[in-house]
């Protein structure tokens, strides 16, 4: 199965806006969002395409996040909880990163967006590593 450059060229444009963000020390809310949507780019790009077993025992691609999404409806859960869980099988060595990354984007765009510069520094630094994993 063949990987889809756009969600790497995704992933490398929301990289590039976290970069230029950084410099900016009153957007650090941002900072970390950047740096969560170019992680969560990068693990599309390592964890799709891939099979699943269907009804006759024939298999279905699943392209991208929506198509999991759809797969597994009967669970009710978000898109990005779905994510979550395939980072975890398939890429254990920065899950956690990519689980504190999540937590603290929502907590950024949703709870407090006047964050501390070092926790951008943080998501920053969890992002490169995680691209550093996805894209080696």
């Amino acid at each position: 199965m063949t990987k889809s450059n756009d969600r790497l060229n995704h992933a490398l444009h929301n990289e590039a806006v976290c970069d230029y963000l950084e410099i900016k020390i009153d957007f650090v809310d941002w900072v970390i969002t950047t740096a969560f949507y170019s992680a969560l780019q990068f693990v599309s790009y390592k964890i799709f395409p891939f099979e699943v077993a269907a009804i006759g025992g024939k298999k279905t691609k699943i392209e991208s996040l929506n198509d999991y999404h759809r797969y597994q409806s009967h669970r009710k859960l978000s898109k990005h909880e779905l994510l979550a869980d395939l980072v975890e099988i398939n890429c254990n060595k920065i899950s956690p990163d990519y689980d504190w990354l999540l937590s603290m984007s929502m907590n950024a765009r949703y709870s407090n967006y006047q964050q501390e510069i070092e926790i951008g520094n943080k998501a920053r630094t969890l992002m490169k590593k995680i691209k550093k994993f996805c894209i080696a």
